[in-house]
């Protein structure tokens, strides 16, 4: 139950987030048609970062989006900041690089805590004071530190939302995890064609 409540906890966060970050980063919170959207949390500076393929009107874009938390100035005044847009312009089309990131699952992947029990290790053990068998489970490692995403796809009808805190450094303690390995295949995939650092 308690394990329940606190990704009930995280999913309404990162709905929420994703929200006010789309008002930050000054775009639409409605996916186009056909996009891609991966939100990099900002850890601890005050900026964070969008990935954003997609098609418009016919025309395929690519983006990478800085925004920022507004600067207090006083207790009274904040200021805010404008986000810092970078339109990208790989090598490839962006229609097959749409394309191949779809090719790895991206629309299929599950949210975490539907593999969550691949991280924890379980046994049969027997309790000597109830003289019966006992099932016992060691929770998974929790990573702190890191870097977590929010992914939000669609494909005409085909939808799918996740959000996977610290992909990596998981996928360090538990390279059998094949979600994992999916979805920091993508993140490689687009740093490596798009030239970005994200």
């Amino acid at each position: 139950m308690q394990f329940s409540l606190k990704f009930l906890f995280f999913f309404l966060f990162a709905i929420l987030k994703s929200q006010n970050i789309d008002s930050l980063a000054k775009i639409p919170s409605e996916l186009k048609e056909t996009e891609i959207r991966i939100y990099k949390d900002r850890g601890i500076t005050n900026s964070g970062h969008i990935f954003r393929i997609y098609k418009e009107d016919k025309i395929w874009k690519a983006e990478l989006i800085q925004w920022f938390l507004p600067k207090e100035i006083s207790r009274d005044e904040i200021e805010w900041i404008k986000p810092k847009l970078t339109v990208l312009k790989p090598e490839k089309s962006l229609e097959e690089l749409f394309l191949n990131i779809k090719a790895r699952n991206i629309g299929f992947l599950p949210k975490e805590e539907y593999f969550q029990y691949k991280k924890d290790v379980s046994r049969v053990i027997y309790d000597e004071e109830e003289k019966d068998w006992a099932f016992e489970t060691k929770n998974a490692i929790w990573v702190l530190d890191g870097t977590g995403y929010l992914v939000k796809y669609k494909s005409g009808k085909q939808q799918n939302e996740f959000n996977y805190r610290n992909p990596e450094s998981y996928l360090k303690h538990y390279p059998e995890i094949d979600e994992l390995n999916y979805f920091v295949d993508i993140l490689k995939y687009i740093r490596k064609e798009f030239n970005i650092a994200f």
